[in-house]
């Protein structure tokens, strides 16, 4: 009987013994995760500063520029256009501060600070082939003025 009882208590131990391991185990595979799960979210959020450029007033010489106009509630705007890096140069016609965003082939670029009436800024951004959504943006981030598809070619 004090075998039996003996083995019995023996098995409960190795038993709760295991159960911590297996915690543990657990527990480490939950932190590499989670570190894991951190490290891209640091890696997208620097891509995204990346993308918010610095506001400019001269497009770069070696820059192909484009002429845009954007108004309180259409973007004024070529829909065919050449690879490459290109300079938006935009002029706010409305009577509202209007940004401008041009979306697509892995591309999210807009102004820091919106152009107000009467401005006009300079957006760089590097086109590959394939299609964007040339959009502007209201306060809100929701209503959009306008929207231009252009295909790149």
């Amino acid at each position: 009987m004090k075998t039996a009882l003996s083995i019995i208590f023996a098995g409960l131990i190795s038993t709760a013994t295991a159960q911590v391991v297996d915690t543990a185990e657990n527990v480490a595979h939950s932190a590499v995760r989670g570190a894991k799960n951190a490290a891209k979210t640091v890696a997208h959020g620097a891509k995204k500063a990346a993308d918010t450029v610095a506001d400019a007033v001269t497009p770069d010489s070696d820059a192909r520029r484009v002429d845009v106009t954007v108004t309180d509630n259409r973007i004024d705007m070529p829909t065919r256009l050449k690879p490459g890096k290109t300079a938006f140069v935009v002029k706010n016609a409305g009577k509202n501060a209007q940004n401008f965003e041009v979306e697509g082939q892995s591309v999210d670029r807009k102004f820091v600070a919106a152009p107000n009436p009467g401005e006009t800024k300079v957006l760089h951004v590097n086109l590959k082939r394939g299609t964007y959504t040339a959009d502007s943006p209201g306060k809100d981030n929701n209503k959009r003025t306008g929207e231009v598809t252009v295909n790149v070619r």
